[in-house]
C-alpha cells in the first residue's frame, strides 16, 4: 500500500468519531421527531376542539332557524338549495299543492289559496337567502276585524230599527187582538187573524234583531251535550231516530247557548233537506273546549254563499231573515266559542261548533242571547 492509500484509509479513531457523530445526529433527529409529534398532537387537539365548536355553532344555527316563525331557504347562485328549515318546507309544500312555486317568485306578496306569503331575499356571497313569512293568520285577522266592524255597524242599525218598529208594532198587535175579539163577521175575524199572524211574524223578526244587537247576561246552565241535542231535535220537529249522536255525549256545556245554536242548524237542515233529512252530531273535547261537528244529508250550502253564510241578512230562503246563523255565531262568540261551515259547495252541510267545557260546579254568569 502506498502512502496515498494509507492516508485515505480511516483509522479506528476516525470510525469511532464517525459513529459517535451519527449517534448524536440520530438522537437529535429522534428528539426533533418527538417534538414534531407533540406539536402535531397539539395542533390536532386544537383542530378537534375547533371542529366541535363549529359543529355546535352549526347545530345552534340550525336550531335557531328551525325555531323561527319564518321560512328560511339558502340557495347557491345556480339555484341549488343548500338549506331549508321546517317552516319553509311547509310553506313551499302548501304552495305546490295550490300550483304556486314560492321560490320562483321575487320579493313581494304571493297569494296562496285564501292566505298569502311574503317573500324577501338577501344576498349571500355565493347565492341568496330567501325568507318566507306566512301571512295567512294576519289576513284572517284582518278579515275578522273587518267582519266585526261590519257587525258592530249592523248591530247599531238593527237596534235602532227594532226600537223604532217595536212600539207601533205592539200597538198594531193590540188593535188586531181587539178586532179579532169584537168582530161579528167571520170575514172580519178571518182577516183580523191574518193581520195578527203577520204582525207576530214581524214581532219575531224584531226580536231576532234585538237579540242580535243586544245579547243579555244570563246564568250559565250546565247541560250534557246529549240532552241538548235531544231538546234541539224536538224543538226542530225532528224525530230522535233522525239525529245520530256519536262521541262523548256526557260533556257539559252552557245548555241554553248550545240549544239555540243546534236548533238553528237542525231547523235549517229540515228546511233545506225536507222532513226526511238525517243528521249526525259528533262530540269531543278539543283542548279546553267542546267541539261538535253537525252534518246533514241535505243539499248543502252553495259555494258562493260559503264565505258569507254567517253574515246577517244572507239567506237563500224566500221568506228568511238571514239572522239565524249569525245570531248563533254571535252567541258562541260571547262564550269564547265559534261556528264554522266546513264544506261550502258540497252536498250535506257540515258545521263545526266550539264552546267552552263546563264543570258540574256552581254556574257562572255568561253572555248569551235571550
Amino acid at each position: 500500500m502506498d502512502d496515498t492509500a494509507a492516508a485515505l484509509t480511516p483509522t479506528a479513531g476516525d470510525l469511532r468519531a464517525g459513529f459517535e457523530a451519527f449517534i448524536a445526529a440520530s438522537r437529535r433527529l429522534e428528539q426533533s421527531y418527538a417534538e414534531l409529534r407533540a406539536r402535531a398532537a397539539a395542533v390536532d387537539a386544537q383542530l378537534q376542539a375547533t371542529n366541535r365548536r363549529l359543529q355546535q355553532a352549526l347545530a345552534e344555527r340550525d336550531a335557531i332557524f328551525q325555531a323561527l316563525p319564518l321560512g328560511v331557504v339558502a340557495r347557491r347562485a345556480d339555484g341549488s338549495v343548500v338549506f331549508t328549515n321546517d317552516e319553509a318546507a311547509r310553506l313551499c309544500a302548501n304552495g305546490r299543492e295550490r300550483g304556486v312555486d314560492l321560490l320562483a317568485h321575487g320579493p313581494g306578496e304571493v297569494g296562496v289559496g285564501d292566505g298569502g306569503v311574503r317573500v324577501r331575499c338577501a344576498d349571500l356571497p355565493d347565492g341568496e337567502l330567501v325568507l318566507l313569512e306566512d301571512r295567512s293568520r294576519v289576513l284572517e285577522l284582518e278579515r275578522e276585524v273587518h267582519r266585526l266592524d261590519r257587525l258592530a255597524g249592523l248591530s247599531e242599525l238593527a237596534l235602532g230599527i227594532a226600537h223604532e218598529v217595536k212600539n207601533p208594532l205592539n200597538g198594531a198587535l193590540g188593535f188586531a187582538e181587539l178586532l179579532l175579539r169584537s168582530a161579528d163577521s167571520d170575514v172580519v175575524r178571518h182577516h183580523a187573524g191574518r193581520v195578527r199572524a203577520g204582525l207576530r211574524q214581524v214581532d219575531d223578526i224584531v226580536g231576532s234583531l234585538l237579540a242580535f244587537a243586544r245579547p243579555e247576561l244570563r246564568e250559565a246552565r250546565p247541560a250534557a251535550v246529549a240532552a241538548v241535542v235531544a231538546d234541539a231535535a224536538a224543538a226542530s220537529g225532528l224525530p230522535a231516530a233522525r239525529v245520530a249522536l256519536t262521541g262523548d255525549g256526557g260533556l257539559l256545556v252552557e245548555g241554553s247557548a248550545l240549544l239555540r245554536v243546534l236548533t238553528v242548524l237542525f231547523a235549517n237542515a229540515v228546511e233545506a233537506g225536507g222532513a226526511a233529512v238525517a243528521l249526525a252530531v259528533h262530540a269531543r273535547m278539543a283542548g279546553a273546549r267542546v267541539e261538535l261537528v253537525v252534518a246533514d244529508d241535505g243539499p248543502g250550502v252553495p259555494a258562493e254563499l260559503g264565505a258569507r253564510v254567517l253574515e246577517p241578512f244572507v239567506t237563500t230562503k224566500a221568506r228568511g231573515t238571514g239572522l239565524g246563523l249569525p245570531l248563533a255565531a254571535r252567541v258562541l262568540s260571547f262564550l269564547g266559542g265559534d261556528l264554522v261551515l266546513l264544506n261550502p259547495g258540497e252536498a250535506g252541510a257540515r258545521f263545526r261548533v266550539r264552546l267552552p267545557a263546563l264543570a258540574a260546579a256552581a254556574p257562572s254568569a255568561v253572555e248569551t242571547a235571550p
